[in-house]
C-alpha cells in the first residue's frame, strides 16, 4: 500500500519502505494498511533476512532489519524513528523446538531459521557460551513446512512460524524461548530488529525522513491503543490463538528503542565480537 505525506520542499520523491509481514509487526503495519497513517512510500513486504539484503543493495530506503544486519553495517545504516522489536524476557515467537532437553543437545545437528540472522546468532551464543553445548548448525530452507524433528533433533523457528507451531500445544516436545534465555543469562533485554534508514538517503532527504519517522511512531501508538483490538483480530486471522495470549504477547514486546534496549544491543554486539561471530 502507498500513501502520501507533505514534504517540506514540495518534492515528490517516492521512497521504498520494507515491512515485515509478521504478527509482531502488526501494531506498526496495520495502521498504515488501514490508512490511519499516510506515508509517502511504496511498501515492500519480506522476511527480515530479505529486507536485510534489499536495503544493503539499495532497493529499499527504510526497513526493520535484524540487529545483526545493523551491527555489521553501521557504516551504511542508521536507526530511524527510535523503533525496534525487542523483549525484556520472553519474546514468545523466537523459539527452539527440541526432542530433548537443551542441555542434552551437545553434538547434535540443529536447524536454524532462514528468516533471521539475529536469532540464529543468538541461539549459537546461548548454546556455546551460556550452556557449553556445542552443536552443528544448518540453515533450514523449508521453514514454512510442518515442524519435523526427524533430520534435526531441534529446530529454531521465528515469527509466525514459531507461533503456529506453539499453537499446536500441548504435545511431547521441549520449547525454549530465546528471549527468556538471553535475559536469564545476561540480565539485559534482547533487541531482535531495528528500523533503520540508509545513510545516503538520510543525508539527501533529512526533512522527509523526519516526517516518515513521525508517521512510523504515530502508527505504533495507534496500533497499540485505538486499533489494538483490530491488531489482535488480524493476528488471530494469521495464527489462531486466544485473545488473552495475544494481549500478553504484545505486552512482552517492546517497540521503543530506549536507552535500556540500546544497552541490551551493546551487550549482544559485545558477545558477537567476543565469539568472533561478526564477519566482514
Amino acid at each position: 500500500m502507498a500513501g502520501e505525506c507533505q514534504l517540506h520542499n514540495n518534492t515528490r520523491k517516492q521512497f521504498n519502505i520494507g515491512q515485515v509481514d509478521f504478527i509482531n509487526c502488526l501494531p506498526i503495519n496495520l495502521p498504515i494498511e488501514f490508512g490511519e497513517v499516510s506515508i509517502n512510500a511504496n511498501i515492500i513486504n519480506a522476511v527480515p533476512s530479505e529486507l536485510n539484503k534489499k536495503i544493503l543493495r539499495g532497493e529499499i530506503d527504510i526497513a526493520p532489519v535484524s540487529s545483526y544486519a545493523y551491527l555489521t553495517n553501521k557504516d551504511k545504516l542508521t536507526p530511524i524513528a527510535n523503533l525496534c522489536i525487542a523483549s525484556n524476557g520472553p519474546a514468545d515467537s523466537v523459539l527452539l523446538f527440541s526432542q530433548f532437553p537443551i542441555e542434552e543437545l551437545d553434538g547434535a545437528k540443529i536447524a536454524l531459521s532462514p528468516a533471521s540472522a539475529t536469532s540464529n546468532k543468538l541461539l549459537e551464543i546461548i548454546l556455546k557460551e551460556f550452556l557449553n553445548v556445542n552443536v552443528i548448525c544448518e540453515i533450514e530452507k523449508l521453514s514454512a513446512m510442518p515442524l519435523q524433528l526427524v533430520n534435526y533433533p531441534a529446530r529454531l523457528l521465528i515469527g509466525d512460524h514459531a507461533l503456529l507451531e506453539f499453537s499446536k500445544m500441548p504435545r511431547n516436545i521441549f520449547i525454549y524461548d530465546l528471549g527468556s534465555l538471553w535475559k536469564k543469562h545476561t540480565g539485559f533485554p534482547m533487541v531482535f530488529g531495528i528500523w533503520v534508514v540508509r545513510k545516503d538517503i538520510l543525508e539527501k532527504y533529512p526533512a522527509e525522513m523526519e516526517i516518515i519517522s513521525d508517521q512510523l511512531r504515530k502508527a505504533k501508538e495507534i496500533g497499540l491503543t485505538t486499533m489494538f483490538d483490530k491488531v489482535i483480530k488480524k493476528a488471530q486471522g494469521k495464527v489462531l490463538i486466544s485473545k488473552e495470549f495475544y494481549s500478553t504477547y504484545f505486552q512482552h514486546l517492546s517497540y521503543d528503542f530506549t536507552d535500556e534496549y540500546k544497552k541490551g544491543l551493546e551487550v549482544f554486539d559485545a558477545r558477537l565480537t567476543l565469539n568472533n561471530q561478526i564477519v566482514s
